[in-house]
């Protein structure tokens, strides 16, 4: 009886390397073949989940507001696009404006306010004014684009 008992031994090992390289697994000690949806699992779980990228939020305006500024765009004949962002927040486009332009804003500190101005070929003007009074942004060319931070 002993020659069976090696016999055994060596078909539980050929068993186990079949086994093995047919895909089974074991749970709790029973051996389970892979089924179709684990192989589906296993490898989708390997590669990378797919991403999205979003726009980075804009910068919140702290605190109280220093003063009132006032975005214009002049010149031209024709409708234009113009685009802005107010105190670092998402840009804005309005399209076929017809100048002049203006839009009044609170100011905040250390957060920028831009307004830019598309023409075709045609020469513009932006400003930007703070209190009434105080030019503290101002272009005349092709497509301007004004800029403006307050930082007291």
């Amino acid at each position: 009886m002993h020659p069976l008992r090696g016999l055994a031994g060596v078909t539980i090992s050929v068993v186990s390397a079949a086994a093995v390289a047919a895909g089974c697994t074991t749970t709790a000690g029973t051996p389970v073949a892979k089924t179709t949806s684990a192989v589906a699992s296993d490898s989708a779980s390997t590669e990378p989940a797919p991403t999205t990228t979003e726009s980075p939020k804009a910068a919140e305006p702290t605190g109280a507001p220093v003063g009132t500024a006032v975005m214009k765009v002049l010149g031209g004949s024709a409708p234009v696009t113009i685009r802005y962002r107010i105190n670092g927040g998402a840009e804005q486009t309005e399209s076929n404006v017809t100048l002049p332009w203006e839009k009044q804003y609170s100011v905040y500190e250390e957060v920028e306010s831009e307004v830019a101005a598309d023409g075709g070929s045609a020469t513009l003007t932006c400003t930007i004014t703070m209190d009434g009074d105080k030019l503290v942004s101002f272009k005349t060319e092709v497509n301007p684009v004004c800029n403006f931070s307050y930082w007291g």
